[in-house]
């Protein structure tokens, strides 16, 4: 039994799980659906990716001296497999639906190995869905996707995974030496004052229950295309474009009465280009504070949002959430309202329905009100859009008339 040290990231989300820890706020992962492919064949996969991964067997356990991360020594991992093919198509669909949503809103205890869960949807329609998820400390969602793709690069290749060894005792001893350097205070001070001023929630209350509700809306690649012309005509990366189109949209549809201020969480991934494939907890949640002007046109508002992210990246090394006590905040009220994240995919395989779709799960930001996870994935003919909102701050018709606007939005950008 090997004891491994916790980095700053898991220390930050052991005190998060240990404050709701009936909450399902560390979960972290992916529902990858296929066409034509064979059920076993992919356990097989799963076990070739998951044997490259020691970050598979790590788990934690209270000491008298505080909490400990051991690596565990034998690992007998299962990979259930649920047969629904018998069933009608929408019943099979609402079965795997219930039961990934389930998967996914089932707290994984940080003290119970392991820290990830596995399981194999067959529908009829020769659909198999494989659904993945892991405990934030030892897994984000980039390493959820990289998982997911090894994978099927596993099926459909034979390849196993290489530069997948997550080397924590270096990672920790980097953070420690980071925490005594110029640039950690430099980090701090961006940091606290860009959130010391206290904002006006627009939806979020902290009378409210925390929940989290989830719903997928899809918007075929087509649709897309003008959004992407327009980012390349004024050289902008697409997700500055669709969070600065979202931002006008919360303005919209959620004003406060005399300002357009308000705060996004954008998560970045925290690797070099080396450390792809590694199967960690290494993304970070900057804060972003936008107050656009309805004076400006789209193009000039993505630029400032642009130049404000550039700003913010250069203090990444920094959780803004270890920064509670310094802002003299309570634990209850979040930094920022709503969450945003974009993430843009490889086309995994050239062969048909291998995958269809991929769909990134969290279900963590249980305290705000909405969050949005946009999945470009090339390869399949839609985007998806997965949005989280606490169902005490906004009704399920807010939202999709909400992302319907956004929607109309995205389709019509040549207008604005």
């Amino acid at each position: 039994m090997n004891t491994i040290p916790i980095t700053l990231l898991q220390n930050m989300m052991l005190a998060f799980c240990s404050a709701a820890p009936h909450l399902p706020i560390a979960n972290a992962g992916g529902v990858i659906k296929f066409t034509q492919v064979d059920a076993n064949k992919l356990v097989e996969a799963q076990k070739a990716v998951m044997a490259c991964h020691a970050s598979f067997d790590f788990y934690f356990q209270p000491t008298p001296s505080g909490v400990a991360q051991y690596q565990h020594a034998h690992c007998e991992h299962t990979y259930p497999i649920t047969d629904l093919s018998a069933l009608p198509f929408e019943c099979a669909e609402q079965a795997a639906h219930e039961k990934v949503e389930k998967l996914f809103t089932t707290p994984i205890s940080a003290f119970e190995y392991p820290l990830h869960r596995n399981e194999i949807f067959i529908l009829p329609n020769n659909q198999v869905w494989l659904a993945f998820l892991a405990n934030h400390l030892i897994c984000d969602g980039y390493s959820a996707f990289a998982y997911l793709k090894q994978v099927v690069d596993y099926y459909d290749k034979g390849i196993t995974p290489t530069n997948t060894q997550f080397e924590p005792v270096q990672y920790a001893t980097g953070q420690a030496q980071y925490l005594t350097s110029n640039q950690y205070q430099k980090d701090k001070t961006f940091w606290l004052n860009h959130l010391a001023a206290p904002i006006e929630f627009r939806l979020f209350s902290p009378s409210n229950p925390l929940k989290s509700k989830a719903i997928h809306l899809s918007l075929p690649r087509s649709q897309l295309a003008p959004t992407v012309e327009f980012a390349n005509q004024h050289e902008l990366s697409i997700s500055t474009l669709l969070l600065t189109l979202w931002v006008r949209q919360l303005n919209r549809d959620f004003p406060l009465p005399n300002s357009n201020q308000l705060r996004v969480g954008l998560p970045v991934h925290g690797r070099k280009k080396s450390e792809s494939n590694l199967i960690a907890f290494m993304a970070n949640m900057l804060v972003h504070e936008f107050s656009l002007s309805d004076e400006l046109n789209l193009a000039t508002q993505a630029q400032q949002v642009s130049t404000q992210l550039k700003n913010a990246y250069r203090h990444k090394k920094l959780p803004p959430e270890l920064l509670y006590e310094d802002l003299k905040l309570p634990p209850h009220i979040p930094l920022s309202e709503f969450r945003f994240g974009y993430m843009e995919l490889e086309q995994l395989s050239d062969t048909p329905g291998m995958p269809s779709s991929f769909s990134y799960e969290s279900h963590q930001h249980h305290s705000l009100p909405l969050q949005l996870n946009i999945i470009n994935f090339h390869g399949v003919d839609q985007v998806d859009f997965l949005i989280e909102y606490n169902p005490h701050n906004l009704s399920e018709e807010d939202v999709v008339k909400h992302i319907q606007s956004l929607f109309d939005a995205i389709k019509n950008i040549a207008s604005n």
